[in-house]
């Protein structure tokens, strides 16, 4: 059970009893227990206020995934001011660029981008934080404060999205669609999160799911959260093992090289019960390896693949365990109204591709100055607003969601509809491809399909693809080539980087 959403993320969270001197946060270098978290989060809301934030500034928090950037951003909740999370290592050009558009208050920097940042924030007020220690140069020492009062509804959260496709965008978001996540989430999954649970953050709070997931929907339900600020198979085990973490947020290449690790066994990994998955396709057989590896260390951990974008606040599909189909990115959560329509906004019949709309609390307010966008970011059906993520999906009889990519890739063979996500799924079959990629590539006017394979295959086992494909798969969608490529791009959530293999292999 939850409390009521239209308030701040700050007293969504507190709202939720929080047990005595239960962890709250900790990384390798320090912890904090609920009592020292909430002190130290006043603690720099006033030092904030001090400053000049009040409702409606914008505070700009430029750090890693460390102690700092979590209290900050509770910390700016509480003054009802808007954090505005960004890529710690972008370039000096980007984060000016950002700087411009938004025009923060305050900005939160670190050492990891004290040199390439400084000169480029335009008179906001700097606040230092130290990557290995704990504080904040530049802050003001103060007690008072005025905490925001409001219904949630006013902008909370700055998020840039850009995915595989498409400029940069900057997503609003309130804190009524991040407490409606946290709340929907905790609820379809029964509530079975408590004190109990340590969640281990390692995918970034500038993404809405190591946020807004990972920090803010584990908070609500007391779980402590565990916090990593790069991904490495080495650290991420040890971490696991030193805080018996149950919980985790990944993407399908992280799963994929924990796997390959040998010390990813035994006791150091019993304590995993629940590892969510998103940003990419996850595959049957990544799943039955996970099952395999738990298995033979006796733990009961499951993966769960799960879908959301930015504009709802990440989380709006997952798969319950047990519930797994391959393509599946299982079925809304509570609160979710998920729909799938044709080029005319009419839904579409079971087992029929169309693309697909959200609706419920969690949508975005919109993009940033950007109407245009915005406009066209939302359809109104029976006078019910839906923001439309870009994405085909088909459902089938047991309402399982099932993705088919974006519809910017979809590609066309003679007027039939080829969906490369389709491709890659059938291509991953096979045990010697990992990680591939379709796209489209045109010889005069007509369309061809060119599988891309990373690492190198030799030419029978090329053959041996396109083989399989033809076996499993109509002729319109086998390619007519396929190319190793030593090293897919990759995007800062560690997707592939689609739109950089088009226009290198797609011309």
């Amino acid at each position: 059970m939850f409390f009521n959403i239209e308030q701040s993320m700050y007293d969504f969270m507190r709202a939720y009893h929080k047990k005595g001197d239960t962890l709250a946060v900790a990384r390798e270098s320090g912890r904090m227990n609920f009592p020292q978290f909430f002190r130290e989060v006043d603690r720099v809301a006033a030092g904030l206020y001090k400053l000049g934030v009040r409702k409606g500034s914008v505070v700009m928090l430029a750090l890693p995934n460390i102690i700092q950037s979590v209290v900050a951003t509770y910390a700016v909740s509480r003054l009802g001011a808007i954090a505005s999370m960004i890529h710690p290592l972008l370039s000096g050009d980007e984060y000016e660029s950002a700087v411009k558009k938004q025009s923060p208050k305050i900005v939160f920097l670190s050492d990891v981008n004290l040199k390439t940042f400084w000169g480029r924030c335009h008179g906001a007020k700097r606040i230092v934080c130290p990557y290995l220690g704990y504080g904040y140069l530049g802050l003001p020492r103060a007690k008072d404060f005025e905490a925001y009062q409001g219904d949630g509804s006013d902008p909370a959260l700055y998020m840039r999205s850009g995915g595989t496709f498409g400029a940069p965008k900057t997503v609003v978001l309130s804190s009524r669609a991040a407490n409606a996540m946290a709340g929907n989430l905790l609820n379809y999954l029964d509530d079975k999160f408590d004190d109990k649970n340590r969640m281990l953050v390692v995918l970034p709070m500038f993404h809405g799911f190591g946020l807004c997931v990972g920090v803010h929907a584990s908070l609500c339900a007391n779980m402590s959260v565990i916090l990593q600020s790069r991904f490495n198979v080495k650290k991420t085990t040890r971490l696991i093992s030193k805080y018996r973490v149950t919980t985790m947020l990944a993407v399908p290449r992280m799963i994929t090289k924990l796997l390959s690790y040998d010390k990813f066994s035994g006791d150091s990994i019993t304590s995993l019960q629940d590892v969510y998955v998103g940003g990419d396709s996850v595959s049957d057989a990544l799943v039955g390896d996970f099952a395999k590896r738990m298995e033979e260390c006796g733990g009961k951990g499951v993966l769960s693949p799960g879908y959301g974008l930015t504009e709802t606040v990440t989380v709006c599909t997952l798969t319950k365990i047990g519930d797994f189909k391959e393509g599946s990115v299982g079925t809304p959560i509570n609160g979710i109204d998920a729909r799938i329509v044709g080029e005319g906004a009419e839904e579409t019949p079971v087992g029929e591709v169309g693309e697909l709309l959200i609706g419920g609390a969690q949508l975005m307010e919109g993009y940033l100055e950007d109407d245009k966008r915005t406009s066209g970011a939302f359809e109104i059906i029976d006078g019910k607003k839906y923001v439309r993520t870009g994405d085909l999906f088909k459902t089938d009889e047991q309402g399982r969601l099932y993705f088919l990519g974006r519809k910017k890739r979809l590609i066309k063979i003679s007027g039939i509809n080829v969906f490369p996500s389709e491709i890659e799924s059938v291509a991953r079959e096979l045990n010697f491809v990992s990680e591939c990629a379709a796209v489209e590539y045109r010889v005069g006017d007509k369309p061809y399909i060119r599988l891309l394979v990373e690492g190198e295959i030799a030419a029978p086992r090329k053959k041996e693809i396109i083989a399989h494909i033809a076996r499993r798969m109509s002729h319109w969608n086998v390619p007519s080539e396929v190319v190793c490529v030593k090293e897919f791009p990759r995007t800062n959530m560690s997707k592939i980087d689609i739109k950089k293999l088009q226009e290198e292999f797609g011309r």
